[in-house]
């Protein structure tokens, strides 16, 4: 990374890290998590995040849904999943969501430059008038994926992954497994908010058994951030 980019990188990260309601903030690389020189996170903790995140996007990448931004619960946490450029990823630990339209005005002001000064373009840029129009996918679950429930089942997926990378799996094989059983709810029914139980319910099954309450409790608070359901309904 160039010098103007990794000052605009810094001095983005500095201005997060001083909103209210913000734990800290760092990019997430394969070399480790790249923090600003006063960081709320120390050196362990900043790694440890950074590699939590990477083995996210590198399943969602490995079902054919890469990230373009994410809200999780993370511990006693919300965590901001925002890609920067394809080996970057800006992750921002939220005290749950109080600061988030402090967090999104500053990002609307600076994540397009810093992109721009780095050579990566946004999810709209590739978008843009002239591009080829994507083919639909062929594979059912690749179909589901870009639908309406595409956002929560990305959602699901890496708080899903999370635990079973805790329980001693890879991102890969958690990716696999996640797979395998939306492919199974599409056998027994037809997909909708509706059914959403009844893959949750297998989900469950494949977490250790003294985690499953705070998954439960962890998709459960995805489901409510996706506003598919009636915060009633979600339980």
């Amino acid at each position: 990374m160039s010098a103007e980019p990794n000052r605009q990188l810094v001095s983005l990260l500095e201005e997060l890290d001083r909103l209210p309601g913000v734990r800290g903030s760092l990019v997430a690389t394969v070399d480790g998590g790249y923090t600003a020189s006063e960081s709320n996170f120390d050196a362990a903790t900043a790694t440890d995040i950074a590699k939590t995140v990477r083995r996210m996007v590198v399943a969602s990448a490995t079902v054919g849904s890469p990230i373009e931004e994410l809200l999780i619960t993370f511990h006693t946490a919300r965590m901001m999943i925002v890609p920067v450029r394809e080996e970057a990823t800006l992750t921002i630990m939220l005290e749950r969501d109080s600061a988030q339209p402090s967090v999104r005005a500053v990002l609307k002001t600076r994540l397009a430059g810093l992109r721009s000064s780095i050579g990566s373009s946004s999810a709209e840029s590739s978008m843009s008038a002239g591009s080829a129009p994507v083919p639909e996918p062929e594979d059912e679950v690749d179909r589901l994926m870009l639908g309406e429930l595409g956002p929560v089942l990305r959602e699901v997926q890496n708080v899903f992954t999370s635990y079973l990378i805790r329980g001693g799996k890879t991102a890969g094989e958690a990716g696999v497994m996640m797979r395998e059983q939306i492919r199974e709810w599409l056998l027994m029914v037809n997909p909708s908010p509706y059914t959403f139980p009844v893959l949750v319910d297998a989900l469950v099954q494949l977490t250790s058994r003294d985690e499953r309450e705070t998954f439960k409790i962890d998709v459960q608070q995805a489901m409510r951030n996706s506003r598919l359901w009636p915060k009633k309904n979600v339980r």
